[in-house]
């Protein structure tokens, strides 16, 4: 099979070849607010001081470092990147006979099929970096399945705000409600600079205020009656430089923004979100900084064809929990 060619089915190529696949685009990712770090080591550790987050340095593999405990200086903890493997398999018989549109060149044949297989590899693990990035900002990342993985605020002995709307009331001014949630958070950014606000509602929430008589009129100016579509981050409408993104995605493990709330976070920020990359595991990437995605492959028993693994080792992380919060229209 040409798929022996290491020239262009090694580690390497197949890396760059996978990085240069397009990407599906998230609402989360797509608004850019998680600042990607990629390090050589595969976890990172993270102090808090009067509940303000900021990172220690982390050190190659390998290499001695400082040990992450409670020190004077506050409390340390440390964070281990996850690790996300997605498999698939190129057969002999997935290319016997079979070529290309216009071509008999069988080895353009095999490239196809394997790109069309790091495509869909690369969809679901984009996809699940979507699923740890709402997690992340909600204050727990969760497992496919459910199953908490960091609880954020749990593990720096902090509690998530929840600030209450009083949407049905006909004659509640909603533009005040904003300005009181911003200027509740805004005191909390010490030296964070915050050029705005995205709200992540769910579609309940996001009627709720769009459609109050007491915003309609800016909702409409805006943009009245562009349907949703998802990963379109301009849907929505502002207010005072403050963004309403509608967010109904409900993912497998369940993990969604809740009937009747939003999620306000901030944006322009300098360090509060950050998405944290180690390296592969394999020997190539040894000690080597991170790449978002990787690919590589390995030969069947018996000539039998290839097996393809692409993965990814990503952790986001909430650097500063207390300006998010949660939102709950009543």
């Amino acid at each position: 099979m040409p798929l022996s060619n290491e020239s262009h089915f090694g580690v390497r190529p197949m890396t760059e070849a996978i990085k240069r696949l397009p990407v599906t685009p998230t609402i989360i990712r797509s608004l850019g607010i998680f600042k990607p770090e990629y390090l050589s080591a595969t976890s990172v550790a993270v102090e808090s001081n009067d509940g303000v987050l900021s990172l220690v340095p982390a050190v190659p593999r390998g290499t001695p470092g400082a040990p992450v405990a409670t020190t004077a200086r506050g409390n340390r903890h440390s964070f281990e990147m996850l690790h996300l493997p997605k498999h698939d398999i190129v057969r002999a018989d997935d290319v016997q006979n079979v070529k290309s549109f216009g071509s008999d060149n069988k080895a353009a044949t095999v490239a196809e099929k394997v790109n069309d297989k790091l495509a869909d590899m690369k969809f679901d693990i984009e996809y699940t970096r979507e699923h740890l990035m709402l997690g992340a900002i909600k204050g727990k990342i969760l497992d496919a399945d459910g199953t908490p993985l960091v609880d954020i605020y749990d593990r720096f002995g902090m509690t998530r705000k929840t600030i209450t709307w009083n949407l049905s009331g006909a004659n509640s001014n909603v533009g005040k409600m904003i300005d009181d949630a911003i200027t509740d958070l805004s005191k909390k950014r010490g030296g964070e600079p915050v050029d705005g606000w995205y709200v992540l509602c769910s579609p309940e929430f996001m009627q709720a205020v769009a459609y109050h008589k007491t915003i309609v009129e800016i909702y409409q100016r805006f943009q009245e009656g562009k349907m949703y579509r998802e990963g379109d981050t301009n849907v929505g409408f502002k207010h005072k430089n403050i963004e309403f993104i509608q967010y109904d995605h409900v993912f497998e493990s369940g993990l969604q923004i809740k009937a009747g709330e939003a999620e306000i976070i901030p944006k322009g920020t300098r360090k509060t979100f950050r998405e944290y990359f180690a390296p592969a595991d394999t020997a190539a990437a040894v000690n080597t900084k991170a790449e978002a995605i990787y690919a590589s492959r390995e030969k069947l028993a018996h000539d039998k064809g290839w097996d393809l693994e692409a993965q990814s080792n990503p952790l986001p992380l909430m650097l500063r929990p207390d300006l998010s919060a949660t939102l709950k229209a009543t």
